[in-house]
């Protein structure tokens, strides 16, 4: 007999079971500790921080990283100023300088390339700037690390497809300079090229380093934001050069505009009788020789000589100090005031000197780098030259109205000197004893001096920006006087040019009948007093030079003289400290 209670009690039992055993809880996953997500987020942004600095290191030149390591830097000198700048802390206001001075001078270091060339722009007002600073941008106007064979190798290709010994007979793989932008090498041209007859010739071919292309427009945002925090950080005007300064950049970056500058520079001399032959230009090599041109390469005529400044070679070959020194002042005078197109960077490393090569015993000036060149603006050239006339004749009211249309706030006599580079003075009249600044703390000079340059500057819009490059052409050719023994009296013979084209510049007929007797007279009468003015200099000059020669315990020459009482006069009368040395590199 079947029981199908019993089996459907056994059913029931066994789905009871399946039923019983599917509701058994199942664990439920624990949650992510809060630290395990950090940990894995951490490591996401590691990887890419990783992949982006990999990127940027191996195919952007560390262009990024320098501009985050000078914006790391400008926030630390930020902030250090805001803390530490105070009257509290006045007896550690040199310690602050030095610190700050000392992260900027580790940015240009570490940096490298286009940063030197910015480091040089920032030295220009570095005079003014207290002493730790002056000494930071002391060293770069010389230190440039040269680039590999290999990435020389590279710009070839890129730019014109081929290899250096596919253009050249030969080809030095080891630089024989190195600057911030670019290398120089030694190479000598193939047969046909270079035109006829100048196969073997040998020439110097300068070679942009690579990351220049991918460094450049990070490096020029980096340097006006540098400009800009100095602005902040000193409460001075600075900033209003920074876009002028930038634009120069590009174009000294750019080979095709060095060798048209150099071109334009060769005709200038043709068309100057005084110089023609004394100064010379290497030729450089264009598409109409037959060299392939390009923006990163520029070949040019290799000439020997030695730097303006090596006296030792100089009096080897028996080449006369002050002749050498005199045709350099009257070169970059001509381009200052008859051309109004100047080679901007005349250190000694750039103004090469040699035996003439037809004249016996004289020296020949050859003129080299030609990236950096201004042009003047008419106008600012014709009130340069009245300036300069203007101030050895005494013509203070001309003097007090372009330094009111330079929009510059300096009294006739400061403005007067720092045009110069000596001690000038228009205006007799003040007490010396009276306005003397007395002694102050550190920090008192610097709030004062800030404040005085707020003045001096407040109508900065009005400044013609070509007079940074002006003082700073000034300044150089000073300092390659002084390294000479200060051979040349070269505020004479730039005065001299600065007459010639002050006369180019007047329009019209300045006889009697046109001008009328007081004008003529007048004429007359300033012609007078500017060449007995220069004889008088010239005559101080002299008995300068003969106390060197015949008192050999008297130290410095005569620039230095004018270094030191400019220096005494700009502290005395202004309450600004000096000291631009690193112009004698």
């Amino acid at each position: 007999m079947i029981r199908p209670i019993r089996i459907t009690s056994r059913l029931t039992g066994s789905r009871s079971r399946q039923f019983a055993s599917s509701q058994i809880p199942i664990p439920k996953a624990q949650p992510r500790s809060r630290s395990s997500k950090w940990a894995r987020r951490g490591a996401v942004a590691g990887v890419v921080v990783s992949g982006l600095w990999v990127y940027d290191n191996q195919l952007n030149a560390s262009a990024v990283t320098r501009s985050i390591r000078t914006a790391y830097i400008g926030l630390l000198c930020t902030l250090d100023y805001k803390i530490n700048f105070s009257p509290s802390k006045a007896d550690q206001i040199e310690a602050l300088h030095e610190r700050v001075a000392n992260r900027l001078k580790w940015v240009i270091d570490t940096n490298q390339g286009l940063y030197l060339k910015l480091g040089q722009a920032l030295g220009l007002q570095a005079a003014l700037l207290p002493k730790p600073y002056r000494e930071a941008f002391g060293h770069v106007f010389d230190r440039a690390p040269a680039v590999s064979y290999d990435e020389v190798i590279g710009v070839f290709q890129k730019d014109l497809s081929l290899n250096p010994l596919d253009v050249f007979e030969t080809f030095s793989e080891e630089p024989l300079a190195s600057a911030s932008i670019a290398q120089v090498h030694k190479a000598t041209l193939k047969p046909r090229l270079g035109g006829e007859g100048e196969e073997g010739r040998v020439v110097a071919v300068k070679v942009q380093k690579p990351a220049i292309e991918k460094q450049m427009e990070w490096d020029l945002f980096s340097y006006r934001s540098l400009m800009w925090m100095c602005e902040r950080l000193f409460d001075m005007p600075m900033y209003f050069v920074a876009k002028y300064v930038s634009s120069q950049m590009r174009l000294e970056t750019s080979f095709t505009n060095e060798a048209n500058n150099a071109r334009r520079c060769a005709q200038l001399l043709a068309q100057t009788p005084e110089l023609k032959d004394d100064v010379y230009v290497p030729r450089v090599y264009g598409e109409a020789e037959g060299c392939k041109e390009s923006d990163r390469i520029m070949v040019m005529e290799w000439v020997d000589g030695c730097r303006l400044n090596d006296r030792e070679q100089l009096e080897k070959w028996n080449l006369n100090l002050r002749e050498t020194m005199d045709l350099a002042i009257s070169t970059m005078s001509a381009m200052t005031f008859s051309w109004g197109f100047i080679h901007c960077d005349p250190h000694p490393g750039n103004i090469l000197v040699r035996p003439h090569p037809t004249k016996k015993g004289k020296p020949q000036i050859i003129l080299i780098d030609h990236g950096l060149y201004i042009s003047l603006p008419r106008e600012f050239r014709e009130d340069y030259c009245t300036l300069w006339r203007s101030l050895f004749v005494l013509d203070v009211p001309k003097i007090e109205n372009i330094a009111r249309k330079w929009g510059i706030a300096l009294d006739a006599n400061m403005f007067a000197s720092a045009i110069l580079l000596r001690p000038f003075q228009v205006n007799k009249h003040k007490n010396k004893k009276q306005d003397k600044i007395p002694e102050k703390s550190q920090y008192e000079q610097q709030v004062e001096l800030k404040a005085r340059m707020k003045k001096m500057l407040e109508n900065e819009q009005l400044i013609p920006r070509e007079l940074i490059f002006l003082t700073r052409c000034q300044r150089m050719m000073q300092a390659n006087n002084q390294l000479l023994g200060s051979p040349s009296s070269r505020v004479n013979l730039t005065a001299r040019w600065a007459s010639i084209g002050y006369t180019n510049s007047l329009t019209g007929s300045r006889s009697l009948n046109s001008v009328g007797l007081s004008t003529w007279l007048k004429d007359r009468l300033d012609a007078f007093v500017f060449r007995f003015t220069l004889s008088i200099v010239d005559l101080v000059f002299w008995f300068t030079l003969q106390k060197q020669r015949f008192l050999p315990k008297e130290k410095g020459g005569w620039e230095d003289k004018l270094q030191k009482q400019f220096e005494a006069m700009a502290k005395e009368e202004f309450g600004i400290e000096i000291d631009d040395t690193v112009f004698l590199g």
